[in-house]
């Protein structure tokens, strides 16, 4: 059966079954779960500011400016809040529904994508697995109820990739220069989500395919003696693909284009604020370079877990399909093969090149490994076990592997998640059965049903944790916790309060509505220090003094810091002050407790452990 083969009188109903799981997996999970994260809070303060004081250029968090990340997600969540009811309790706009709509959406064009570019480059039947296979990954369930802007540069950089293959293959001239157009549009649209990762994921990775694509197809059809051939191919072909990248790639209105998307904000923000470049300096290059206060040591191979993460329950396909590109069986689609590995694998490779890494970092790279895997997942499909007995007993040792696993799984989870750990493995158990009645299927002979069982399993059991174990875990309970403390502690709602050591954690506004603010402006830290790894004592150095400072002043100010700069602080000052609370933030260690401290007079409250304590000598130790 050939690849964009379709069996007579179904395609409808596998289109709305397709269309249907997308759905589930985009929204299923928007109008519940667990509360938002910080990121994600903060991302629906600003929106909500924007809706309160009508400033959309530059957005405000807790009344400073916040230009460090490009404002598109903030701006889709405000708009989304008009089409959603305010929060019911407050009163105010955005709620957690809205501030997650826009990357539901972005979610389920990206599916569409997919299947789109599927079905162009690879066939029918390859673009509705890619569909299903996108729309079932953990990449796509896990950011399609996520307010931060990663499923919306997902979508972005999915679309400019597809663009620019329709943009140089399309038949006609016209064709290719409005794919080419929107091909700049979507990657600028790409930067004004998250800045300049997308010339990494997208734009680097199709440039180097775009002068190696002819001498890499020499070396896939003639094997390694054929590199001479491709080298000769590459020094000859790199003058007229420069070329072409003028005539072919219309290179300069496509910059107009792509510029049109993001400088206009920037130059307005570098007006209004002419320090701001010091400010993108500190968080964009010097993050990639690794220059940067919370930079962890991770290896060039750091990625590989999180995209073998990322691709469940189908990582089991990426090992073939990695080398789809160069095996003969798949040699009539060896052109987009080798531009989808390449799109999707450079650009894994350019940000594990970089110092500094996040999982989420690599997620805008799944979309073209999906598509790369989806020829093998056509094939796997076509298979019929030959030796049952063999398939059978790898069956059986998938069963004791998966025993294993959830027996470790199991321990993991209860010292990790306690608060839910008997939920957790039920539903893991559940699932375990539920893809192991899947290889059971596929040896049976029923690689369909198979396959649509895996991927109804991966979205239910995402949902079912999603609404049943997260809420449990609480992620919002030290905010909470710190809520009520300062309740008790008399401290009023309009005080001035301020994060010593921290950025404010933006769910104390959000959710409880009490406005904070940073101790040390960010643009204080950037333009007093360059490297911030090298520059810590520094900068622990100002937090010390600037508290030391308010704490003096006339003006009653609360201060929350991390436990330990407390205590540091308590060595190096004879100031007074008043301890409000104590907050427990972190379970495995004290350091990273809240510790609230004032120059207020006691109010004489006592509903906190800590308020009746007045006013006490610095050089107290706290147990």
């Amino acid at each position: 059966m050939r690849l964009n083969s379709t069996p007579a009188g179904r395609p409808s109903r596998i289109h709305l079954a397709i269309l249907a799981l997308a759905c589930v997996s985009c929204f299923g999970g928007l109008f519940g779960g667990p509360a938002l994260g910080d990121h994600e809070a903060i991302v629906a303060q600003c929106a909500r500011t924007m809706r309160l004081t009508g400033n959309w250029v530059v957005p405000q968090f807790l009344e400073a400016e916040f230009v460090r990340k490009p404002p598109l997600s903030y701006w889709l969540v405000a708009a989304a809040s008009y089409v959603l009811p305010p929060d019911p309790a407050s009163g105010l706009p955005v709620t957690d529904a809205a501030a997650r709509l826009p990357s539901g959406l972005a979610a389920f064009g990206t599916v569409m994508m997919v299947w789109w570019a599927g079905s162009l480059m690879l066939g029918r039947r390859a673009g509705r697995l890619a569909a299903v296979m996108i729309a079932s990954a953990v990449v796509l369930l896990l950011y399609a109820a996520n307010a931060t802007c990663e499923m919306l540069l997902i979508f972005f950089c999915t679309w400019a990739g597809v663009e620019f293959w329709l943009g140089v293959t399309h038949t006609s001239r016209r064709g290719r220069f409005v794919h080419m157009m929107l091909f700049y549009a979507a990657l600028g649209l790409a930067m004004l989500a998250k800045g300049p990762a997308p010339i990494a994921l997208v734009a680097a990775p199709l440039a180097f395919w775009w002068y190696t694509e002819r001498p890499l197809r020499l070396i896939a059809r003639g094997g390694f003696r054929a590199t001479p051939i491709a080298l000769r191919s590459f020094v000859r072909g790199l003058v007229p693909q420069t070329l072409r990248v003028f005539t072919r790639l219309w290179f300069l209105p496509g910059i107009l284009v792509f510029a049109a998307m993001f400088v206009p904000w920037m130059l307005e923000v570098a007006r209004r604020n002419p320090f701001v470049d010091e400010l993108w300096n500190w968080q964009y290059l010097q993050r990639a370079q690794g220059d940067y206060e919370d930079t962890r040591v991770r290896g060039f191979l750091y990625y590989i877990p999180v995209v073998g993460g990322y691709l469940a329950p189908w990582v089991f396909l990426v090992f073939e399909a990695l080398a789809a590109p160069w095996m003969r069986r798949f040699a009539r689609w060896r052109r987009p093969l080798l531009y989808v590995g390449l799109w999707g694998g450079l650009g894994v490779l350019a940000m594990s090149a970089m110092t500094f890494k996040k999982p989420y970092y690599i997620a805008p790279a799944i979309p073209a490994l999906v598509l790369l895997m989806s020829v093998v997942a056509v094939r796997v499909l076509q298979y019929r076990v030959r030796q049952p007995r063999r398939a059978w007993a790898l069956w059986g040792i998938g069963v004791a592997l998966s025993a294993a696993a959830m027996t470790a799984g199991s321990a993991w989870l209860r010292h990790e998640a306690p608060q839910a750990w008997g939920m957790l493995v039920g539903i893991a158990a559940a699932g375990v059965v539920l893809l192991l009645g899947a290889g059971a299927a596929f040896v049976r002979g029923r690689p369909g049903p198979a396959f649509a069982l895996v991927a109804g399993t991966s979205v239910t059991l995402f949902l079912v944790v999603w609404y049943t174990c997260v809420p449990r875990v609480d992620n919002v309970g030290d905010v909470a916790a710190l809520h009520r403390t300062l309740n008790a502690g008399g401290v009023p709602t309009d005080a001035r309060i301020l994060w010593a050591d921290q950025r404010p954690d933006a769910r104390l506004n959000f959710y409880f509505h009490r406005r904070s603010e940073q101790m040390i402006d960010p643009y204080e830290i950037v333009a007093r220090m360059v490297d911030r790894t090298e520059g810590k004592h520094l900068l622990r150095q100002m937090v010390l003094e600037r508290a030391t400072n308010l704490l003096n002043g006339d003006e009653p100010v609360y201060l929350i810091l991390k436990r330990d700069h407390f205590e540091q602080w308590q060595a190096t000052t004879s100031v007074q002050a008043r301890l409000v609370g104590i907050v427990d933030s972190d379970a495995f260690t004290q350091k990273n407790d809240w510790v609230i401290i004032t120059n207020a007079p006691t109010s004489g409250r006592t509903g906190s452990p800590h308020a009746a304590a007045g006013c006490i000598l610095t050089r107290l130790r706290l147990s």
